[in-house]
Protein backbone atom coordinates (compact mmCIF):
# COMPACT_ATOMS: atom_id res chain seq x y z
CA UNK A 1 0.00 0.00 0.00
CA UNK A 2 2.93 2.34 0.64
CA UNK A 3 4.18 1.92 -2.95
CA UNK A 4 0.79 2.91 -4.29
CA UNK A 5 0.76 6.13 -2.24
CA UNK A 6 4.16 7.21 -3.51
CA UNK A 7 3.01 6.71 -7.10
CA UNK A 8 -0.10 8.81 -6.44
CA UNK A 9 1.97 11.59 -4.86
CA UNK A 10 4.26 11.81 -7.89
CA UNK A 11 1.29 11.92 -10.22
CA UNK A 12 -0.24 14.75 -8.14
CA UNK A 13 2.98 16.79 -8.45
CA UNK A 14 2.87 16.48 -12.26
CA UNK A 15 -0.78 17.52 -12.24
CA UNK A 16 0.06 20.60 -10.14
CA UNK A 17 2.90 21.56 -12.49
CA UNK A 18 0.67 21.19 -15.55
CA UNK A 19 -2.03 23.22 -13.80
CA UNK A 20 0.47 25.97 -12.97
CA UNK A 21 1.68 26.02 -16.57
CA UNK A 22 -1.88 26.38 -17.86
CA UNK A 23 -2.62 29.10 -15.29
CA UNK A 24 0.52 31.04 -16.25
CA UNK A 25 -0.40 30.92 -19.94
CA UNK A 26 -3.90 32.18 -19.14
CA UNK A 27 -2.50 35.03 -17.01
CA UNK A 28 -0.06 36.04 -19.74
CA UNK A 29 -2.94 36.16 -22.23
CA UNK A 30 -4.99 38.27 -19.81
CA UNK A 31 -2.11 40.71 -19.33
CA UNK A 32 -1.72 41.01 -23.09
CA UNK A 33 -5.42 41.81 -23.44
CA UNK A 34 -5.20 44.46 -20.71
CA UNK A 35 -2.15 45.97 -22.41
CA UNK A 36 -3.95 46.19 -25.76
CA UNK A 37 -6.97 47.79 -24.09
CA UNK A 38 -4.75 50.42 -22.48
CA UNK A 39 -3.08 51.17 -25.83
CA UNK A 40 -6.47 51.51 -27.47
CA UNK A 41 -7.64 53.89 -24.74
CA UNK A 42 -4.55 56.07 -25.22
CA UNK A 43 -5.10 56.21 -28.99
CA UNK A 44 -8.77 57.11 -28.58
CA UNK A 45 -8.00 59.91 -26.13
CA UNK A 46 -5.26 61.31 -28.40
CA UNK A 47 -7.57 61.30 -31.42
CA UNK A 48 -10.37 62.91 -29.42
CA UNK A 49 -8.10 65.74 -28.28
CA UNK A 50 -6.77 66.11 -31.83
CA UNK A 51 -10.33 66.49 -33.14
CA UNK A 52 -10.96 69.16 -30.50
CA UNK A 53 -7.86 71.03 -31.68
CA UNK A 54 -8.91 70.84 -35.33
CA UNK A 55 -12.42 71.98 -34.46
CA UNK A 56 -10.99 74.87 -32.41
CA UNK A 57 -8.83 75.97 -35.36
CA UNK A 58 -11.83 75.99 -37.72
CA UNK A 59 -14.07 77.72 -35.17
CA UNK A 60 -11.38 80.37 -34.71
CA UNK A 61 -11.71 81.28 -38.41
CA UNK A 62 -15.52 81.38 -38.14
CA UNK A 63 -15.60 83.42 -34.93
CA UNK A 64 -13.02 85.99 -36.05
CA UNK A 65 -14.80 86.26 -39.42
CA UNK A 66 -11.48 86.45 -41.24
CA UNK A 67 -10.88 85.75 -44.90
CA UNK A 68 -8.08 83.16 -44.75
CA UNK A 69 -5.06 83.61 -47.02
CA UNK A 70 -4.35 80.87 -49.56
CA UNK A 71 -1.44 78.67 -48.51
CA UNK A 72 -0.25 76.34 -45.77
CA UNK A 73 0.55 77.27 -42.20
CA UNK A 74 1.66 75.20 -39.23
CA UNK A 75 1.02 76.16 -35.62
CA UNK A 76 0.96 74.64 -32.17
CA UNK A 77 -2.47 73.58 -30.88
CA UNK A 78 -1.97 71.70 -27.58
CA UNK A 79 -4.79 70.05 -25.66
CA UNK A 80 -4.34 69.27 -21.94
CA UNK A 81 -0.84 67.77 -21.63
CA UNK A 82 -0.72 66.54 -25.23
CA UNK A 83 1.56 68.46 -27.61
CA UNK A 84 -0.23 68.74 -30.94
CA UNK A 85 0.63 70.51 -34.19
CA UNK A 86 -2.08 71.78 -36.54
CA UNK A 87 -1.46 72.25 -40.23
CA UNK A 88 -3.96 74.52 -42.02
CA UNK A 89 -4.20 74.41 -45.82
CA UNK A 90 -6.34 77.04 -47.52
CA UNK A 91 -7.14 76.57 -51.19
CA UNK A 92 -9.36 78.42 -53.67
CA UNK A 93 -12.69 77.12 -54.86
CA UNK A 94 -14.53 77.59 -58.19
CA UNK A 95 -16.56 80.38 -56.59
CA UNK A 96 -14.03 83.10 -55.65
CA UNK A 97 -16.12 84.12 -52.62
CA UNK A 98 -15.38 80.83 -50.87
CA UNK A 99 -12.20 79.07 -49.77
CA UNK A 100 -11.63 75.48 -48.70
CA UNK A 101 -9.94 75.24 -45.29
CA UNK A 102 -8.42 71.91 -44.26
CA UNK A 103 -6.94 71.36 -40.78
CA UNK A 104 -4.78 68.32 -40.11
CA UNK A 105 -3.52 67.51 -36.60
CA UNK A 106 -0.34 65.60 -35.80
CA UNK A 107 1.58 64.76 -32.64
CA UNK A 108 4.18 67.40 -31.86
CA UNK A 109 7.71 66.94 -30.64
CA UNK A 110 9.06 68.34 -27.38
CA UNK A 111 12.01 70.10 -29.04
CA UNK A 112 10.00 72.45 -31.26
CA UNK A 113 6.32 73.24 -30.90
CA UNK A 114 5.70 73.13 -34.67
CA UNK A 115 7.64 69.96 -35.59
CA UNK A 116 5.38 67.17 -36.84
CA UNK A 117 6.07 63.88 -35.11
CA UNK A 118 3.96 60.87 -35.97
CA UNK A 119 0.82 59.95 -37.87
CA UNK A 120 -2.17 62.12 -38.66
CA UNK A 121 -4.54 62.07 -35.68
CA UNK A 122 -7.38 64.22 -37.03
CA UNK A 123 -8.48 65.92 -40.25
CA UNK A 124 -11.35 68.36 -40.70
CA UNK A 125 -12.43 70.41 -43.72
CA UNK A 126 -14.76 73.39 -44.02
CA UNK A 127 -15.64 76.11 -46.50
CA UNK A 128 -15.03 79.71 -45.43
CA UNK A 129 -17.12 82.45 -47.03
CA UNK A 130 -15.81 85.94 -47.79
CA UNK A 131 -18.21 87.88 -45.59
CA UNK A 132 -16.84 91.25 -46.78
CA UNK A 133 -17.79 90.41 -50.38
CA UNK A 134 -21.37 89.53 -49.43
CA UNK A 135 -21.03 85.77 -49.82
CA UNK A 136 -23.76 85.21 -47.25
Amino acid sequence: MRGKLRGDEGFMLIEVLVGLAILSIALIAALRAISLAADTQLTVSQRTMALWSADNALNDIRMKRVWPEIGTSTFSCPQATLLLVCQRKVSPMPNPNFRRVEVTVFLGSQANSTDINGPRLAWLVTVAPNLNAGAL
